[in-house]
């Protein structure tokens, strides 16, 4: 009897991929290091330039933010890839 393709995957291959789904010790050192650069840097900022020291601040979380993303995704697609490697052909 041939698996159906459609089905869902195990529940024992979800808890394997679940605890990998982190992001790496260096990547955790470098957000750290560019959070202190940035809070360095607004808090030396003169008053002029604050709205500037905002945008720049903002403008980080935004790359720190898609950084988690991309690590969340690209987790994603080797589950899949995974998946469809060990699955047999329909």
């Amino acid at each position: 009897m041939q698996r159906k393709c459609w089905e869902p995957p195990r529940a024992a291959r979800e808890e394997r991929h679940a605890g990998t789904a982190g992001l790496s010790a260096s990547v955790i050192v470098l957000l750290v290091v560019a959070a202190l650069t940035v809070s360095l840097g607004f808090a030396w900022l003169p008053d002029s330039l604050l709205g500037i020291g905002v945008v720049g601040v903002g403008l980080f979380l935004a790359i720190s933010a898609r950084i988690c993303q991309a690590r969340e995704q690209h987790q994603a697609l080797c589950r899949v890839l995974e998946h469809l490697r060990g699955a047999p052909r329909c």
